[in-house]
């Protein structure tokens, strides 16, 4: 099952290193294949598993990414990186 979910970046640096890799851990915990691009600027999905593709989006404060996952555990896994994102990644 795939299913996608947007999100807005609230972090005041953007998705840096620190709540980048916070990221990555969140959707590491998931079987589902997970990928994320940046709205803002139209690029092409990636990882959410690998922190270099993470920082390849160029993620500022207030961007809006959207996740697609596909697998069994989608829904969680959405679930779960929501919730991450929400709570500031680390940096609330």
């Amino acid at each position: 099952m795939s299913l996608d979910a947007t999100f807005q970046i609230k972090n005041p640096h953007g998705l840096h290193a620190r709540p980048g890799a916070l990221l990555v851990a969140e959707a590491k915990k998931f079987e589902s294949k997970i990928t994320v691009l940046n709205l803002e600027n139209n690029s092409e999905p990636v990882s959410a598993k690998s922190l270099m593709k993470i920082m390849t989006l160029g993620v500022k404060n207030g961007h809006k990414l959207q996740f697609t996952a596909d697998g069994g555990d989608a829904k969680e896994a959405l679930d779960a990186i929501g919730k991450a994102i929400d709570s500031g990644l680390g940096e609330s």
